[in-house]
């Protein structure tokens, strides 16, 4: 399969080679410079090797530093849970009865995910708002 895009979309590129490269190509127009190229693309993935645009490995590359380097990586499963149920605007009691968790552990877990996350007591900061704000800027790293 040869997909040809206008845009380096890396989360569309992680999607498609997620599973495998064999026999795959993503290429942007604007770099594909003649039919011979395109051709020779083809070519590749018939044979079962892949073609890949630079300007691509390098945005998955980016992409693996990034998920590296994000702070959500310190979270557990539960608290990444619970995170994802703050973000969706749920309260503690509400988390409390969709993980079937008593609202002590929830406030556990909440404490535990500032901490990890580095959202401190400031005043003019709340620190709920300021955790939903990493995960949604780091979430979409994820996928």
């Amino acid at each position: 399969m040869v997909v040809q895009s206008q845009h380096a979309d890396e989360g569309y590129a992680f999607q498609l080679l997620k599973h495998g490269t064999a026999g795959l190509a993503y290429l942007l127009k604007e770099r594909v410079g003649d039919r011979g190229e395109l051709l020779r693309a083809l070519r590749e993935t018939v044979d079962g090797r892949s073609v890949l645009d630079p300007t691509i490995v390098d945005g998955l590359v980016g992409r693996r530093i990034r998920l590296a380097e994000s702070p959500l990586r310190t979270l557990n499963e539960r608290e990444l849970s619970v995170l994802r149920l703050m973000a969706e605007g749920k309260t503690n009691p509400a988390i409390a009865h969709q993980l079937a968790l008593s609202e002590s552990a929830i406030e556990k877990h909440i404490n535990a995910i500032f901490s990890k996350l580095g959202v401190s007591e400031e005043a003019r900061v709340h620190r709920r708002v300021a955790a939903v704000l990493t995960f949604l800027r780091e979430e979409g790293l994820q996928h």
